[in-house]
């Protein structure tokens, strides 16, 4: 019991860990949003450029009261899990780089909320130093400060990718809000045109940073896919892929079209970059949580090993278990005296975690057969010649019902653990918030469908459910103690997990934009669900 606790609480503090890291970016965004951005000038009405002001200000307060909670309990679960882990009091944990980091931030994020209450004027310098203190205090904890050669640089870059992620995407949010409260579309170009050169600065700086650190902390091309550290930094990079094409469509909205027809377009598309945005500092967060790629020497996947395990089979979808030849511990065949399967390192595997193996990967095949059949089916509606099929949600449906009872065999209500036992075990408590997910995804897509009212704000769950369904593939933990078989997992919820979040906000986009520029959207989101299918028929564990 206590180490699945350990475990839970470990699940937890990356989800903290993200929180923290998002809250962070808005507040660093907030400051320079509303200090170069949202400034009174001459050219602009004072009455529009106030309202901006004010939702600025009133965005950066709650982004420092989400980081000071989720500090407050980011500390509280590390220092929980510290002292049980290493059975130290608390008055060791104190003195622990991470307490002091984050009491700091905790700190500063309180006193950020008091200083954007008050005088403008002193929170004007106030407010810059306090983004700087915690800037400062972040990067005491992540990679760059525990390396032991080249810190100063790692820590220089460190900072610098912080800053670029926290002036653009962190700024984005306060954006949307801007052009939403300022009503005037002269107002709104302005802020538009001022934010686009802090953006473009910023992502400059952001791939110069992260190429730097990347090629430090990863090594040789053998690390990047052989690592489960190189396989969400792949994530990360092809997520900042999908956010450049859209900052370049801004940018050229911007440079080439006017504001009139430029506006509808840019607000639905800086929607769509918070949302990718938003999800690539949550996989950040995954990569503090995982050791470098260089230090993972001896637990490198080959690229023979990787094709080996994803070599294109036929799907197992019956489940065939194995007898077991003498108890669970059983190695070998009674048959034919060798055994059965192999784990990645060539060691054999027993009976007990074999048929394990026969289960999950029957079980993912399946779930790969309604998925396929979601994504043909939409994009068969998608043509206009089946109007039927644009009931394809109550599969979704049939995959909570499928992951509630199938996913976790041993648990309530077909297996022998009790219900809340399932719930406080880590790996079982993520298949059953993705079952809720999926539940609640299918029906609401489905009356979406059913009543098809336009400008609907319920039409907008299923592409949220979708992005978060993909967000939580991309920090979804397994209890895994062979490090790599836990990389070959990666190699399989990872790419799912990124086709999630593209097809959620492609769905977003295709209902946001104007009618005309929704074509490309419609396709892609369907594409995506086709390529998640064909990722879980493949899947393997053996």
């Amino acid at each position: 019991m206590l180490v699945k606790l350990v475990d839970l609480f470990t699940f937890f503090s990356v989800v903290l860990r993200a929180g923290t890291l998002v809250f962070q970016s808005f507040l660093l965004g907030g400051v320079v949003f509303g200090l170069l951005v949202a400034r009174s000038s001459p050219e602009v009405s004072k009455e529009a450029i106030d309202r901006v002001q004010s939702s600025t200000w009133s965005l950066l307060r709650i982004s420092a009261v989400g980081l000071a909670i989720v500090q407050l309990l980011y500390l509280y679960v590390d220092s929980a899990v510290l002292m049980v882990t290493a059975e130290i009091g608390f008055d060791q944990v104190v003195g622990a780089n991470f307490f002091i980091s984050g009491s700091v931030v905790f700190i500063a994020a309180l006193l950020t909320i008091v200083v954007a209450s008050g005088n403008k004027k002193f929170a004007r310098w106030a407010l810059p130093v306090l983004a700087a203190i915690i800037m400062g205090a972040s990067v005491m904890t992540n990679h760059a400060a525990s390396r032991l050669e080249g810190r100063t640089l790692l820590i220089t870059f460190s900072c610098i990718h912080e800053l670029a992620v926290g002036f653009w995407i962190g700024g984005l949010p306060f954006l949307v809000l801007g052009l939403y409260r300022a009503k005037d579309p002269a107002v709104q170009w302005t802020v538009v045109k001022r934010f686009s050169p802090l953006a473009l600065a910023s992502v400059g700086a952001l791939v110069a940073s992260g190429l730097a650190m990347s090629f430090k902390y990863v090594g040789s091309f053998t690390a990047l896919i052989g690592t489960s550290y190189g396989v969400m930094l792949i994530a990360k990079a092809t997520m900042l892929g999908g956010l450049l094409v859209l900052g370049g469509v801004n940018f050229l909205l911007i440079r080439n079209t006017t504001k009139e027809y430029a506006l509808p377009r840019l607000r639905r598309l800086i929607e769509a970059e918070v949302g990718i945005g938003i999800t690539v500092i949550l996989t950040a967060a995954s990569l503090t949580a995982q050791p470098p790629a260089v230090d993972q020497i001896s637990d490198t996947l080959t690229p023979a090993q990787i094709f080996k395990r994803f070599e294109p089979r036929v799907p197992r979808l019956r489940y065939r278990y194995i007898t077991e030849a003498s108890g669970p511990d059983a190695r070998e065949s009674l048959v034919s005296g060798k055994a059965l399967a192999y784990n990645v390192d060539g060691e054999p595997l027993s009976a007990r975690l074999i048929n394990y193996s026969i289960e999950s990967e029957a079980n993912h095949h399946w779930m790969g057969l309604v998925v396929l059949a979601m994504g043909l089916l939409a994009l068969l509606e998608r043509t206009g010649n089946a109007p039927w099929a644009k009931y394809w949600p109550l599969l979704l449906i049939c995959i909570a019902i499928f992951i509630f009872l199938q996913a976790d065999s041993e648990c309530w209500p077909v297996g022998w653990k009790g219900f809340w036992a399932c719930w406080i075990d880590p790996e079982s408590f993520q298949h059953r918030i993705a079952a809720i997910v999926c539940a609640a995804f299918g029906i609401f897509e489905l009356r979406i469908r059913r009543k098809q009212e336009g400008n609907n704000p319920l039409a907008l769950v299923f592409p949220a459910m979708c992005a978060i369904g993909g967000a939580v593939l991309l920090t979804h933990e397994h209890a895994i103690s062979n490090v790599k078989e836990s990389t070959l997992v990666e190699w399989s919820h990872v790419p799912m997990g990124v086709l999630a979040v593209f097809a959620g906000w492609a769905r977003w986009l295709e209902l946001r934009l104007p009618e005309k520029n929704r074509v490309l959207a419609s396709w892609v989101w369907p594409v995506c669900f086709v390529f998640i299918a064909l990722i879980l028929l493949n899947y393997r564990e053996i």
